[in-house]
């Protein structure tokens, strides 16, 4: 038996199916994604679910933008999270790899609805991304000297006085 993911959450999955999502009136395209669930994202630990009962969730993820452009940072999602090709060809879902979904509940017809909305590699590490040293170099480039004259400028604060002293 298998159910359906009835929780919003951080999730570690593996890929069960995948098919292409054409939508009427609309130049956009969807890979619709069927994902097993494996883990649960518990604070900073994981909470295994393979003694449960098989689950399931979907998400859609828009490949092609209703105006016909490329979703560039879904593209660039599924690349790195299911080393897809980039090819709508490739439909050959990745059972190996093991990734981490976002799930977030949709309400439709005063349904609630859970859906995977967004995709990370399985190792990904929650926090803000920063800049690599390729990037900080052509930005130190750019931006360097006058970040430096900027800080060059600011005045001193005055040394702190000190204590008096005790006769």
């Amino acid at each position: 038996m298998t159910a359906t993911l009835n929780r919003p959450g951080i999730f570690k999955a593996r890929e069960e199916s995948r098919r292409i999502k054409t939508f009427p009136n609309s130049s956009s395209v969807a890979i619709a994604i069927e994902f097993v669930v494996l883990a649960e994202q518990n604070g900073d630990d994981w909470t295994d679910w393979s003694g449960y009962e098989e689950t399931r969730v979907w998400g859609d993820f828009f490949v092609v933008k209703k105006d016909g452009t490329p979703n560039v940072t879904t593209v660039q999602q599924l690349a790195a999270s299911l080393e897809w090709s980039g090819s709508l060809r490739d439909t050959t879902p990745r059972r190996d790899l093991v990734v981490q979904i976002t799930v977030k509940g949709e309400d439709y017809n005063g349904k609630t609805y859970h859906k995977a909305s967004w995709i990370n590699p399985g190792d990904h590490m929650p926090g803000a991304p920063g800049a690599d040293d390729q990037e900080i170099g052509q930005l130190e480039a750019r931006f360097g000297s006058l970040l430096k004259a900027a800080a060059g400028s600011a005045k001193k604060a005055p040394p702190p006085k000190k204590p008096p002293t005790s006769a």
